[in-house]
């Protein structure tokens, strides 16, 4: 069956439920998202930053659906216990420090896979 044949290099456009659904069922991460602990972290992490970008040099307002990302400073990989940290192991990003500068980053650190 071609379906459930694993994506080699990546999806085709308009394939985001297909994406969506791999993702949510090899990344345990994926679901760590939707519990009360991440969305009250979250919140916690946003007002503490005052919704501004923390990379370096940065500093835009985030405060737009989608803008703001929290993300965890020293990467989790998928690891539970990483996942689960302090608040001060999270920051916010823009959405374009986090999908560009620290994915890069981590990509060049051998840490992204």
């Amino acid at each position: 069956m071609v379906s459930a044949i694993k994506p080699l290099i990546g999806w085709a456009p308009g394939d985001e439920k297909a994406k969506e659904k791999y993702r949510r069922d090899n990344q345990p991460s994926k679901r760590w998202l939707k519990t009360t602990w991440w969305q009250e972290t979250r919140k916690r992490v946003l007002r503490r930053d005052l919704y501004r970008c923390q990379w370096p040099g940065c500093g835009v307002l985030v405060a737009g659906k989608g803008q703001a990302h929290v993300d965890h400073i020293d990467p989790h990989n998928e690891d539970r216990a990483k996942f689960f940290c302090e608040d001060s192991g999270l920051q916010v990003l823009c959405e374009h420090c986090h999908n560009s500068k620290k994915q890069r980053e981590e990509r060049e650190q051998g840490l992204r896979r």
